[in-house]
């Protein structure tokens, strides 16, 4: 699988590595475990790595550089306008590429990826709202814009957007997600001893967003109040100069330590050893921070922003979430915030660099500076902190409460829930069933399930419903005896055979396969006279909708009229079905209007491996698989007495193939002429005769050919069997093929074969028959002339393919492969 990240996160390259904020990494990293390939747009700086950056897992990856952009004041906007149309290039880059498009929100570089991903509706995405999904919360109005797009279901199709907590009134494809950052085996119960002195921590970047200032004030209050208190800073920024001015002139060194940033193993320690984390964040998505501290029994005193009042153990806070008092909770402190949600409303902020708290020149920083009220706000919770220090036993209860609800988000639990949301089965869950039904997480919050509730499937419950019957509409431009043509014939049979409705539409022309639907087939014939024949295409769309039609399954040139109806609105499932014959020189293959369409459909099918090869490559559709054709075996009504022209003792070798220039029956009639003469033989070509150059040529090549008393020409036939039962070996000299109709009913009528190395040829025929390199005559002639001197390998050979075809490419055994991917859509 092809993954493309389309992310406003900056990045670094070194010695062909792509570094970033490690925390983001390592989530990702767990995303990309089943993904083939890495498609990144993001921007990128210079520099050399920091120690909270590292490096995508090994996956072989191409990134695509954009600049950052930023709205902050005219002037950036003007320069972010100017680079808008590098972005949107490199967004359309990889989403044209990848297989699964996902979106790391809210920044600008996104936001712009938001509109862009209108434009791929049929592509599975999923978007990681990282920031506070709040509908009350005070925020940009570019965040506000991407929660508009990615909530209307209309503009934002086969996406899932995962945000930070359950809130009210959300669309559908809205999904409540959590993340985490340690493994089962870190799970252990650490009993601390609340006494003096206490030691407090902040981790996170040194941005007046995360309000560091607030932390070092904070402690600075209650070391004024005779608590014997010592404060460790864990990260780096833009603030830290003034911080440590700030610590400096104020004269509280003694206990409050800068570390810049340091890696998770060793802040687990810290964790383990501190009392108190504060995070006094004006903003937030999931705090990773408090989530880790609390791991490990490490109490935080936070701001009740986003779903942190969820994870402390209280109700949501009123008003987007602002409190008019410190609140002691279950699991730790909620601060009084009520001047920070002042100051919050209406400012425009992007995290940038997270990673190591550097911002390029050209980005502003986050836009708070009424200092002068934020300075006094940590008076207005020091009463309650210091009430609750004096307790410290109802300290030691909140820690083992906060390690027993942070343990239950494991890594091995997020990486089940990523799983599931890209579609991968569980080990756990029911073999070969599907089932809609995931319990949720009890939590001693009824207000607001756990973040994962909808995405565990920890006791997936078995269902015993019958899968629904699907409506299934096979689309083909005309019924002659073609290969697509034949093959849209035997869908519509089969699934009718197999507890679906299933119907049958002709476009163009009939033909001699009309006579072939099954009495159980619907069929409609639209009698289409151009390609815009309005008429037609209103008449199929009345039709699908009256029918109530699931899926349209088009055969070969008719996706052109079902990529139309997509267009229309009508609500299907749309499957492309690619029988292309030039599979040989798909260099040369015309790609428009297909690669246009492709956009619509919901999955394609094709004949041959290099087939999907080449649709995975050019095409933009999400899902791509290779399925056989099939064949039914010939009905008792073929073993009859039925003769081919020429004489009784002739060597009847019979070629099934319409006369298209791959097909190249020169080559044949070449190697016909050098043998013609050895022995008694007959060569009898069935196919369409288009009246084209070609065959014309053909035509032309035969009647002035020496051994053309011996060729005989028949045109299209509907009971193929009848023909192939009465020749002795079969025979195919195409220049290109994907999956030959022809060849699997020469094995089914137990004929000898000699073929062509091209398409899906040698997969079928295996050592079952003579395969020998196109357009070589003499080859092809030693190879008939080697059936004919051996008829005992002969007839070895035609039982051993037979075996072969009734196996691996029957009915039943292709049908169910269709089926499965229907259900998939």
């Amino acid at each position: 699988m092809k993954f493309g990240i389309i992310s406003y996160i900056l990045h670094k390259e070194q010695e062909g590595k792509f570094y970033s904020y490690a925390p983001y990494i390592k989530e990702m990293d767990i995303w990309l475990k089943s993904v083939d390939k890495l498609l990144i747009t993001a921007p990128k700086i210079s520099g050399a790595p920091a120690a909270i950056e590292t490096s995508y897992t090994e996956v072989e990856t191409d990134f695509y550089q954009v600049p950052a952009l930023n709205f902050t004041n005219i002037g950036n906007s003007i320069k972010s306008l100017v680079k808008m149309p590098k972005v949107i290039w490199g967004i359309l880059k990889v989403m044209r590429k990848a297989d699964h498009i996902h979106l790391r929100c809210p920044g600008n570089v996104s936001l712009i990826g938001c509109f862009l991903q209108i434009f791929f509706p049929k592509k599975p995405k999923t978007v990681k709202y990282a920031g506070n999904w709040d509908p009350e919360a005070a925020q940009p109005w570019t965040y506000k814009l991407q929660k508009k797009i990615l909530s209307n279901t209309f503009l934002s199709r086969n996406i899932k957007v995962l945000v930070y907590g359950n809130w009210p009134n959300q669309s559908a494809n809205i999904v409540p997600f959590f993340t985490a950052s340690f493994s089962e085996t870190e799970k252990r119960k650490i009993e601390d001893n609340f006494s003096s002195p206490y030691g407090f921590m902040f981790v996170g970047s040194l941005v007046e967003g995360k309000n560091p200032k607030f932390a070092i004030q904070l402690v600075e209050k209650l070391q004024e109040k005779g608590v014997e208190v010592s404060l460790d800073i864990f990260g780096d920024g833009i603030l830290r100069k003034e911080l440590e001015e700030y610590v400096k002139t104020n004269k509280l060194d003694a206990f409050v330590t800068f570390h810049g940033n340091k890696k998770l193993a060793e802040l687990k320690t810290e964790y383990e050893n501190c009392h108190f984390l504060i995070l006094p964040s004006r903003s937030e998505g999931w705090p990773k921070a408090v989530a880790e501290a609390m791991f490990f029994g490490c109490i935080p005193i936070a701001t009740p922003v986003s779903c942190l009042p969820w994870m402390l153990g209280a109700p949501p806070a009123p008003e987007g979430g602002a409190l008019e008092k410190t609140t002691v909770t279950k699991r730790g402190i909620l601060l009084r915030n009520r001047l920070f949600n002042d100051l919050q409303k209406d400012r425009q902020f992007e995290w940038f660099q997270e990673a190591a708290g550097a911002v390029p020149e050209n980005v502003s920083r986050t836009g708070f500076s009424e200092e002068n009220k934020l300075m006094s706000s940590a008076e207005f919770n020091l009463a309650e902190i210091i009430s609750l220090l004096n307790n410290p036993g109802q300290l030691e209860e909140m820690s083992l409460a906060a390690q027993e609800w942070s343990q239950q988000y494991t890594l091995e639990k997020f990486e089940k829930a990523i799983q599931e949301i890209l579609g991968f089965r569980l080990p756990n869950s029911t073999k070969g069933r599907t089932t809609n039904h995931t319990p949720q997480l009890t939590t001693d919050n009824s207000q607001l399930p756990a973040p994962n509730s909808k995405l565990t499937t920890e006791n997936p419950q078995p269902t015993t419903d019958i899968p629904k019957p699907l409506r299934i509409l096979q689309l083909i431009d005309s019924l002659r005896p073609g290969g697509a043509e034949k093959m849209a014939v035997a869908y519509a049979n089969a699934l009718s055979k197999n507890y679906h409705r299933s119907y049958l539409c002709c476009t163009r022309k009939e033909g001699l396969l009309k006579k072939d639907i099954g009495a159980e087939v619907g069929y409609l014939f639209l009698n289409k006279k151009s390609s815009l024949d309005l008429s037609a295409i209103w008449k199929l769309k009345s039709f699908l909708e009256k029918e109530r039609i699931d899926i349209v399954h088009a055969h070969g040139t008719s996706y052109f009229l079902a990529g139309l109806l997509e267009l229309s609105g009508v609500q299907i499932k749309l499957i492309w079905h690619d029988h292309y014959g030039n599979s040989e020189f798909l260099e040369k293959r015309p790609l428009q209007p297909l690669a246009f369409f492709s956009r619509y459909f919901d999955g394609i099918i094709s004949v041959n491996s290099d087939l999907k090869e080449w649709a995975v490559n050019n095409l933009h559709c999400p899902r791509v698989t290779y399925i056989n054709n099939f064949v039914a075996p010939p009905s008792e009504k073929f073993q009859s007495e039925f003769r081919l022209k020429g004489e009784e003792n002739e060597f009847k070798i019979i070629c099934v193939a319409n006369f298209r220039p791959q097909k190249d029956h020169a080559t044949l009639l070449e190697a016909f002429e050098i043998f013609g003469n050895q022995f008694p033989s007959s060569l009898h070509l069935i196919g369409g005769d288009p009246g084209t150059t070609y065959s014309e040529n053909l035509q032309k090549k035969i009647a002035e050919s020496p051994v053309q008393d011996h060729i005989y020409l028949y045109k299209e036939q509907d009971d193929i069997y009848k023909y192939l039962m009465a020749a002795d070996l079969g025979v195919l000299s195409s220049r290109s093929e994907g999956l030959p109709l022809a060849l699997l009913e020469y094995a089914m009528a137990g004929l000898p074969v000699v073929v062509t190395k091209v398409g899906q040829i040698p997969e079928v025929v295996q050592k079952n028959g003579f395969v020998v390199d196109p357009e070589d005559a003499t080859a092809l002639a030693n190879a008939i002339c080697s059936y004919h001197h051996d008829k005992e390998k002969m007839a070895r050979d035609a039982n051993a393919l037979n075996r072969s075809v009734s196996k691996n490419y029957s009915v039943d055994k292709v049908i169910h492969k269709v089926i499965g991917f229907y259900r998939q859509l």
